[in-house]
């Protein structure tokens, strides 16, 4: 059964070593995001709906973000290894 690209995106998207990575960007960069972007509300102590509605989409876009390009970057690497050609296929190994 061939799979297409979207269903191989997806599962490389959602693999440990994928989704680890993506929470460790979203962690560091999501705060100060939300500094950037909220600082007029932190420094008034100014917390409610209209804050942390936007501070937790601000740690969405950078786990989207690592994921696309974890993910982007898996397929990518098994597309070459698909399309390597093969020791012993007719050829000899190469020495490095």
């Amino acid at each position: 059964m061939r799979r297409d690209g979207v269903t191989l995106f997806l599962e490389h998207s959602i693999t440990g070593s994928t989704v680890r990575r993506a929470l460790k960007v979203a962690l560091v960069v999501g705060p100060l995001l939300t500094l950037i972007n909220q600082a007029q509300n932190i420094v008034a102590l100014e917390f409610g709906f209209r804050f942390f509605l936007p501070m937790a989409l601000t740690f969405c876009v950078p786990y989207m973000v690592s994921t696309y390009s974890s993910a982007m970057t898996e397929l990518s690497n098994a597309r070459v290894a698909a399309q390597a050609p093969r020791a012993g296929a007719g050829q000899a190994p190469r020495r490095r």
